[in-house]
Formats: structure tokens, sequence, C-alpha cells
């Protein structure tokens, strides 16, 4: 839309995102109304613009119908809108009761509310919800309106309930919502109803002419305890980052370089960068919270897809990071990562020495490459023989072999990948033993002890059961043997966890887990690199990676 002429403005709602406030605070749904009122006198005020449109998916669609005629909003585009809050709430609670949840979690639904997708909606919100109903308006909540709905939606009858109230209603199919709202692993970026919306809003409008945008002040969200402010750094200014610091700070110790989890924003799964980054703070350390190259806020990389993940030059953008900490006077950092994060977090480790710990959280791969899709990762994930071994026990999966059926052969292809995969890092450390050295210069565990040797404090940590625990069996034995041996390094597994941490319990562990670490680390670290800068120790490096496989060669 902006590159349609259009001054556009998107916010996190309180409790959201990178907004104050937590989502199970009191009076939710006026906060989030609220919200709304402030974001469009904001735009009016930096842009100079009469009229404003509200824009919303989903829940946010039934929130900016409910706040359009209080904000004097011109126009009202609804993606696949909730008629109702009771329709949002009966959905919501469908979802959450049919998702999979780790053993050992709590229900989804329970006197604490509704969990879905790592966020929880509180009774007491629910029930403000529920009063919220469109198709009971006495007046039309814009003049212009556009609804775009997915076959099975419900939008019609609100449609016409516009236009008997006086509103000129268009309707059109959205055929992009199931790409659109489906986990962010399959979930596509590029929407062609983004197009027909901004095509409708420029429709009958006169050229514009120069927009009058008041220089954007030094932006800074003042918390109990910590100040945050956004970051544009990197070549050309292209990455994007929350740097939280502390209103006191702890003498000596590290920052925390917090990376995406997959291609998830920099807020983290369920908030849990932000949510990490302000209990951080309240211990008097600082973090920045960053968008790698093509994720989130970050800009697109010339000749790369957005969205990619296990991206050698991720590396570069991570070190980008250091830099910008670095700027704002904290020269060491603790790295910390999740899924494809983790291994970002690895490598940054390996390049540079200003970092002087990592956390690296279920960890799917240990190399980088040209990068793959999150959905191309999650499919060429070796899983580990407990995902395997017990189904050779039922005699339906043998009798299933000698048929030579379906079933059978991914029970199979499961298990000599996995042997594959063994060999293929069993003869590159045999090779590099021939050759009179302990590790093969591509090998992991050649990679963890150079860390080790340098005093880099690491923690590594496994949901239990995730499917991540395949590629540790294959780089380092069962249970990560051959990793647990080493100095330096600690593993922890989580149960009641899911890969992406999203129970709350799983994530308060982890971060007491995080606490322990930043201990060990210890506030002599940040002095210890005071004046390096970017550049890999001597003896360490990248690991390479085999394009064939996605994983590192034998």
């Amino acid at each position: 839309m902006a590159a349609a002429g259009l001054p556009v403005l998107r916010f996190d709602y309180p409790g959201t995102g990178d907004s104050a406030g937590e989502e199970d605070d009191p009076a939710r749904l006026e906060a989030w109304l609220g919200g709304i009122r402030a974001a469009a006198a904001h735009l009016r005020a930096v842009t100079g613009v009469e009229e404003i449109a509200l824009a919303g998916l989903r829940l946010g669609a039934l929130l900016a119908a409910a706040a359009a005629r209080e904000v004097g909003a011109d126009a009202l585009v609804l993606l696949s809108p909730f008629p109702s809050g009771r329709a949002f709430l009966q959905e919501l609670r469908a979802v959450a009761l049919l998702a999979e949840r780790p053993a050992g979690a709590p229900p989804a639904v329970g006197p604490e509310g509704i969990d879905s997708a790592g966020f929880r909606l509180t009774p007491e919100t629910a029930e403000a919800l529920r009063a919220l109903d469109l198709t009971r308006m006495t007046e039309a909540p814009a003049r212009r309106v556009l609804i775009l709905d997915r076959p099975e939606g419900r939008a019609a009858a609100l449609a016409e309930r516009f236009r008997a109230l006086g509103a000129d209603v268009e309707e059109a199919p959205f055929p992009d919502h199931a790409r659109l709202m489906t986990s962010v692993q399959h979930a596509a970026p590029d929407c062609s109803a983004f197009a027909r919306v901004a095509d409708w809003l420029m429709r009958d409008k006169a050229p514009a002419g120069p927009s009058r945008t008041e220089e954007a002040p030094a932006l800074r969200l003042c918390l109990a305890g910590a100040v945050e402010r956004p970051l544009r750094f990197g070549p050309g200014a292209g990455l994007f980052g929350i740097l939280c610091e502390p209103a006191v700070a702890a003498d000596g110790r590290p920052a925390v370089l917090l990376l995406n989890s997959g291609a998830t924003p920099h807020s983290g799964t369920g908030r849990m960068s932000v949510r990490l980054a302000r209990r951080l703070a309240a211990r008097g350390i600082a973090s920045l919270r960053l968008d790698l190259g093509g994720l989130g806020d970050s800009a697109s990389k010339p000749g790369r897809r957005d969205g990619l993940i296990y991206c050698r030059d991720m590396v570069e953008d991570a070190q980008a990071g250091l830099d910008a900490l670095a700027a704002a006077g904290h020269g060491a950092a603790v790295a910390v990562g999740l899924c494809a994060g983790a291994a970002v977090a690895l490598h940054v480790a390996l390049a540079d020495p200003r970092v002087v710990g990592l956390a690296l959280v279920n960890p799917g791969r240990f190399v980088l490459g040209d990068g793959v899709t999150q959905e191309e990762a999650i499919g060429s994930a070796v899983k580990p023989a407990t995902a395997y071994l017990p189904r050779l026990t039922e005699p339906a999966v043998w009798r299933a072999i000698l048929r030579q059926d379906r079933k059978a052969s991914r029970v199979a292809r499961g298990l000599s990948e996995r042997a594959a995969r063994r060999l293929r890092i069993g003869a590159g450390r045999l090779r590099a033993g021939l050759m009179g050295r302990g590790y093969a210069r591509d090998d992991v565990l050649h990679a963890f002890h150079a860390l080790a040797d340098r005093g880099v404090r690491t923690l590594m940590v496994h949901s239990a059961g995730d499917v991540t625990l395949g590629e540790l069996e294959a780089q380092a034995g069962a249970d990560g043997g051959r990793l647990r041996r080493m100095g330096g390094l600690r593993m922890e597994r989580l149960a009641g966890a899911d890969h992406s941490l999203m129970e709350r319990a799983a994530r308060e562990r982890f971060a007491d887990l995080l606490d322990d670490l930043l201990d060990r680390v210890g506030a002599g670290a940040a002095g210890a690199v005071r004046g390096q800068g970017p550049g890999p120790p001597e003896g360490t490096g990248a690991l390479r990676v085999n394009h064939a496989t996605g994983n590192s060669p034998a």
C-alpha cells in the first residue's frame, strides 16, 4: 500500500508484539480499541492526511469495525472478518482443543483462559469480546467498506447489514486466506489480496501530491525498569531490531543477542523474545532482538527470496547486530537462537570473538548454506531413532514391510537416512584420525571444541522428544554423549515442551536456564573482549555445507 502512494501505519496492540503490557492484563479489549484510536491520531498528526482507512484481518477486522466510527474512518477493509466476538471465541476454542500438545502440558482451555499458539486469552477478555456483535450495529461503521472473505466465511450477512445502514459495500473472494493464516513455516508472505486492497483504496482518488510526513522523533518506549528503542543498522540500514536497555545496568555484564526463531519475527513465538528481553533488563542486562535479512521488518536480501532460513550470509547480519550493540556501549554478547536461529548463533560465535556465550534451543541443523524454506527444513529433518524403533515392534508394520506398502517404506526410509548420515559423519572422523587430526575441520564436534577452548560457555536445550534430537544424535551419538563430555557445555531437556516453546511453563524454564548461563559467563567476560572486533580467532571458522544433503559433508 505504501508503494501505491498511501501512508501506512501498522502497530502492535497493547500487550502484544513490541508494545507495553501483557496479554493477561485487565481491560484488554478497551486497551486494544484505545490502541486503534491512538494509531489513527498519530497517523493524522505525522502525515497531515484528512481521510483514514482502517484495515484488519480476522479479529483485527472485528476490532477495526468496532472502532471505525469513533476514529472517523472514511473507509474500512475487512479481511475474513469475524462477525462477532462470540464467533471468534468459538473458533479459537476449537483450534486450541484440536492442536497437538506436548505430553505433560496443561489443558489448552481451562480456568486461566484459552491458550493457543503461544498466546493466552483470559476469561475477562473473552467476556468482553462476547459483547461485540457487528450484525447489531445501528450505524454504518464507515462510508466505504471492502470485505474479502473465504468461501466458507460468514461475512455475507455482515455486508448486507452494512448496506442496509447506508454504507457502500464491495465484496470479493479471499483466495489467499488459507496460505496466509497457516503456521509460519507454511505461510506465504506474498498475497494477491493486498494489491486489490490498495487498488480499492486508491479508487476515485486524485493523484497524491507530496506527502507531509514529519521527521520521526527519537522513539523510545519507557517501561518499568527498561527503555526500548528501534534501531536501523547494517548495510544501507536494512536491518531492524529493538534495543532493550535496563534503567540500572549491571556492571560488566555482556548483552544478549536474540535471533529469529526460524522465520518468526523478532518478537518471538508467543512473544518469547520480548519477554526475555524485559526479564533480562530487570536483571540489569541489555539485549537486542533483531530480524535477520529477509525476515520480519528487515529488508530483503538482493537475489534471495524472503523467508529463507539457514542462510550463511545471516552470520553477517548477526555480526551487524553485534556492531549495533557495541555502538550502544555493549561490547560482548551472549547469542540466543531457537531452531534455525540456533545455527546462526553457533556460526556467529565461531566467527566473532565478541560472542562469549551461547544458548541454542532445538537446533534443527548445525550448518548453514544457501537457505531453505522452513517447510523444506522440516521435511528434510532426520528424526531420532526413538521415532522409528518402537514401530518395529508392531506386527502391523512388519506385515506392511512384507507387502512393501507406503507406510512401511516411510519407516524403512527414515532408518536408512539416519544410518547414511551416521556413516558419512563417521567416515569423516575416521579420515581425520588417519590424517593425525582429532576432528574433521567441518565436524560439529570440532566447532564446539574450538568454542570451549576459547572459553565460550554454551547451553544446549532440547524439548523432550523433539525431532531435532535426530540431528544431535547423528552428530554426537545417543543423547548427545560426545558433546556432554565437553567442558563449558551444558545440555538440558525440557519436559512438557513443544519445538517452539509455546507452553508458558517451558518458556519460563528456559528463561531460568538462560539466567544461569549468564551467571556462569559472569561479569568479567565483557571486559575480556573489549577492543576486539569481528573475525574468527585462529583455529575456528564456519562449518561448511554439503548442498546436496543440507548437512556437513563427511
